[in-house]
This record gives structure tokens, C-alpha cells and sequence, in this order.
């Protein structure tokens, strides 16, 4: 199983901007989250055609199990 953590900011041109994290640490805290967050946007480190988040919208924890057959 796979996990990956989904972070979806709102940006300066109204829009969103997805970032997807994996295998995110097992003890992440929504405090955590939003602390980290903020620091990504104050340094202003993601630059997405999207614009520069200016928030947080959602986040989510997506859990996907892979069947290979060949």
C-alpha cells in the first residue's frame, strides 16, 4: 500500500494549486500540516502556473493499494 499526502492551496489568481507528497510522515497533525504550509508559502519556494498559493484549502491522506499483473 502507498500513501501520499494531498495538499490543495488556494492561489493569488483565484485558482488552486495540487501538491501531492509521498509517504507522508505517520504522525502528521493537522497543526503540523498548516505550520508547514504557511512556511512553504512565506517563502514563497512553489511558483505553479496557477499563481502563488496564498492558502490552504484542503489536505488529505490518499491511501491506494497496486495490483501489478504483468
Amino acid at each position: 500500500m502507498t500513501k501520499k499526502l494531498v495538499i490543495v492551496f488556494n492561489t493569488e489568481l483565484n485558482r488552486r494549486f495540487t501538491l501531492n507528497i509521498s509517504n507522508p510522515k505517520e504522525d502528521l497533525t493537522e497543526a503540523t500540516l498548516l505550520l508547514e504550509a504557511e512556511r512553504l508559502i512565506e517563502t514563497g519556494v512553489l511558483a505553479p502556473m496557477q499563481g502563488k498559493p496564498v492558502s490552504v484549502h484542503s489536505a488529505k491522506i490518499v491511501e491506494q493499494n497496486v495490483t501489478e499483473i504483468i
